[in-house]
């Protein structure tokens, strides 16, 4: 039997490996091309236009059934809704999945055919990213994640990571990472990230196998670890069986939400809690019942001892310090969630599929209200960040809504 090898830790100065050992993948992802890997499916997408994302001409079928409950009818102003589309210079075919930024002035939204943007205060600006061959980046971009202006990650897959450095001539430098695995096609997608201002760094997405340099089977990983070896940046590859879709915690305390049915038919929303006394030792796991039948999508936290986490058909779940288990919130939505975000514990907000739009005010959840372009489906909504109450963007199919503390 051929075993395929990947690298445990690649170290480079620049962007050359120069140690391998090994993975083997149990999953395919998009190549760099926006081609699908073997055994994945894919709709080829054209190049991004001039068409404004948000706007009421970014439409792909021209509009929509006036009968279907997703069809939006009835026209909400901005001065109306507690969200407004502001136009991305994106193609609307695309969809923005993730944004982070470090202040109201620097925002990053990353997508769907290689999309990144970058926010100055006043427009959205498309960057390219740069690639390896002749083809552009098409990849789908679901991790986004920096310490600054800066210092700004981005993944696709294990293999097409980007690193941000700074600025020269008015415009982002972006740099080609070092793969997590040493062959072109022995990658696995990338769906959530984490890290802390002294420098720790991880991604975290769907499972593959690792194999030691000798070609022996060591077991599932389903996370990338960045190590400084010689002032390059190495991987490091991580023991786990669950598809990871987030991460959130501190330098002494992470938590990881997944999906581990591959495994344990039962454990969809599976939530482990790290903990460990200072920096330099390994998190401790522990799993907490997450009381979810559903898969798990987004995670915040206020505190180690409040954390939120939200997911499939509205499921919205908290964590308390000191208990045992996850506790069962009331949620003003049956769509699926995918990501939430906190100004503070009373000022909390989580997105979803068809629009919806929630918002924690230290009570209850309730629904918001976004200026959706008329006669279109709602969109799916994908992200949301903020640099504080009055300052906070929502990502989505073709949108990007900024809400500046008004109406909630």
């Amino acid at each position: 039997m051929n075993k395929t090898r990947a690298t445990t830790i690649a170290m480079c100065s620049g962007f050359g490996l120069v140690a391998a050992v090994p993975w083997l993948l149990a999953s395919c992802a998009t190549t760099e091309a926006g081609t699908p890997a073997e055994g994945e499916t894919s709709v080829t997408l054209p190049e991004a236009g001039p068409t404004e994302a948000g706007d009421a001409q970014g439409s792909i079928d021209g509009g929509c059934d006036a009968s279907d409950p997703e069809c939006v009818t009835t026209p909400v102003t901005c001065e109306e809704a507690a969200w407004c589309p502001t136009p991305t210079h994106v193609t609307s075919l695309y969809a923005l999945t993730a944004v982070w930024g470090s202040g109201k002035g620097d925002v990053w939204a990353a997508g769907s055919g290689g999309t990144m943007i970058h926010w100055d205060g006043a427009v959205w600006t498309p960057t390219t990213l740069p690639s390896p061959t002749a083809y552009p980046i098409k990849n789908t971009f679901h991790a986004l994640w920096g310490t600054g202006p800066n210092d700004v990650w981005a993944a696709s897959a294990t293999d097409v990571i980007f690193h941000m450095t700074g600025w020269q001539d008015g415009g982002a430098t972006w740099e080609r990472a070092p793969n997590g695995t040493d062959s072109e096609w022995n990658n696995a997608p990338i769906f959530a990230v984490w890290g802390d201002a002294s420098g720790a760094l991880r991604f975290g997405g769907r499972p593959f196998d690792m194999y030691d340099p000798a070609g022996d089977f060591q077991g599932p990983g389903n996370e990338i670890v960045k190590v400084d070896v010689g002032g390059g940046i190495g991987w490091e590859g991580q023991f786990g069986t669950a598809t990871i879709h987030g991460y959130w915690g501190t330098v002494l305390d992470l938590w990881i939400i997944g999906d581990n049915s591959t495994y344990v038919d039962w454990q969809l929303g599976l939530t482990l809690h790290g903990t460990r006394a200072s920096k330099g030792e390994p998190f401790v796991w522990t799993e907490v019942d997450s009381q979810s039948g559903v898969v798990l999508r987004g995670i915040w936290g206020s505190s180690p001892g409040d954390v939120w986490a939200v997911g499939d058909k509205g499921v919205i779940r908290h964590y308390s310090a000191g208990a045992t288990q996850w506790e069962i919130v009331p949620s003003p939505t049956k769509e699926t969630l995918h990501a939430i975000w906190g100004a503070a514990d009373n000022d909390i907000w989580a997105v979803g599929e068809s629009g919806a739009i929630i918002h924690w005010d230290g009570a209850a959840w309730a629904m918001s209200v976004a200026a959706f372009p008329v006669n279109k489906k709602k969109p799916h909504l994908y992200g949301v960040w903020g640099s504080g109450p009055n300052d906070v963007w929502i990502v989505g199919d073709g949108i990007a809504l900024h809400s500046t503390g008004g109406a909630k």
